[in-house]
């Protein structure tokens, strides 16, 4: 089997509780929650093509089929917090296909470098990004 791997190059940006980024009475306390929307998303050293590079040189694609998966698609999807320093934390897997694929996934994001940190009002916020990685299997 020829494995193939393919990363989805859209992110989908998950935020957990609502916050009136108007509001200009806010309390500091209100900048250590997650917002629902911010103004500047973290970011990756590079944007989105460094994250896709950086995904690109790390993620074994072999994982799959190493595991005696049959030829086929299989997508992880993870879930992580970007921190107010740009670090990546609270990484998850939110939908595990087996094969190895969950772990090598986690394994690659705990190797990443800092991001650029998220920013709400000029202040950096902490961030959740949701991620999709398939992998693809090939018979030869």
């Amino acid at each position: 089997m020829k494995p193939l791997l393919f990363l989805t190059a859209i992110f989908f940006w998950l935020h957990t509780s609502a916050q009136d980024s108007t509001a200009s009475t806010q309390d500091t306390a209100d900048y250590d929650k997650e917002f629902l929307e911010v103004q500047v998303p973290a970011k990756f050293p590079g944007g989105d093509q460094g994250w896709n590079n950086f995904l690109s040189a790390n993620i074994r694609t072999q994982t799959p089929a190493r595991h005696k998966a049959p030829a086929g698609s299989y997508t992880v999807v993870i879930r992580f917090t970007i921190d107010k320093e740009g670090n990546v934390k609270d990484a998850a897997v939110l939908e595990d296909p087996g094969y190895g694929t969950a772990e090598d996934v986690l394994r690659v994001l705990h190797k990443s470098p800092r991001w650029t940190p998220a920013m709400q009002d000029g202040r950096n916020v902490i961030y959740v990004q949701k991620q999709k990685i398939t992998y693809e299997v090939t018979q030869n």
